[in-house]
């Protein structure tokens, strides 16, 4: 009797360990992936009926399906800490988390459809990575090597 107590609860803390670490729907279209501290939206756009070439229809699609997504994470992040101040205290806090950017997010996946289609999936980092705010921050305001000395005044 004694193993089989000890046994079941192993079975069960491990099972509750599996799904901890599964993503979770936060909201139509956006996971939590707390294992990665990631959060995830997909978003898709169609093609333009009448575009020049797939490509083209693909450069819109994907434009529009990332401003999507982008918008999705930001609806989202405020669910985000309402339920889940726990789990968020790894990533510096529900606080924040509150004031990322969904601007930051990078795409992690694209599906292109023949037509043009595009399906993005863009995810963003629920811990603020330095690295980031310091390469972007270098690159903004060097001024353009190309530029002659007469260009630049």
């Amino acid at each position: 009797m004694r193993s089989w107590f000890f046994g079941s609860a192993l079975l069960v803390s491990a099972a509750v360990a599996a799904h901890a670490e599964k993503p979770q729907t936060v909201a139509a279209g956006v996971q939590v992936d707390f294992a990665q501290g990631r959060l995830i939206a997909v978003a898709s756009c169609a093609a333009d009926l009448y575009p020049p070439s797939a490509d083209v229809a693909r450069l819109k699609a994907e434009r529009v399906a990332r401003s999507r997504a982008e918008d999705k994470l930001r609806k989202a992040l405020p669910l985000l800490v309402r339920q889940h101040k726990a789990e968020l205290s790894r990533f510096g806090g529900a606080d924040q988390v509150a004031k990322l950017d969904p601007k930051t997010a990078t795409v992690q996946r694209i599906d292109y459809g023949a037509t043009g289609s595009v399906v993005l999936w863009l995810a963003l980092p629920l811990a603020a990575s330095k690295e980031r705010v310091t390469s972007d921050s270098a690159t903004a305001g060097a001024p353009d090597a190309g530029a002659s000395p007469s260009e630049e005044h």
